[in-house]
């Protein structure tokens, strides 16, 4: 697993090296951002981006917490061109791939 997409050891210190705790942090993550892409996607779609840039700015500070390096610099990236007005097709790909890596390698620190 790529430090890149989850430095779960870093992470995991913020939690006092608790692996438990951080693995219901992850779950939970999973379970709300699974389909964050998607909701950023339609409310693009609806012409609403500060509901767009709300979602990418959550994403960003969480997957930040939880390690997620990728994901976190994706969402930033997406977030500055929706504040922007620029052109969002690259950022929002770049977004989706690296919430997907994230959740695999999510998926395998939980399985392991």
């Amino acid at each position: 697993m790529s430090v890149d997409i989850l430095d779960w050891k870093e992470a995991i210190s913020r939690v006092l090296n608790k692996r438990d705790l951080y693995g219901r942090l992850l779950q939970k993550f999973m379970d709300m951002e699974r389909d964050s892409a998607a909701r950023i996607a339609q409310a693009l779609q609806q012409q609403d981006l500060e509901a767009a840039r709300q979602i990418a700015h959550s994403v960003k500070g969480t997957s930040a917490n939880l390690g997620a390096k990728a994901l976190a610099a994706a969402a930033l990236e997406l977030e500055m061109a929706l504040k922007g007005g620029g052109d969002t097709t690259l950022p929002l790909k770049h977004f989706e791939d690296a919430l997907t890596d994230t959740l695999v390698a999510m998926t395998a620190f939980l399985s392991a």
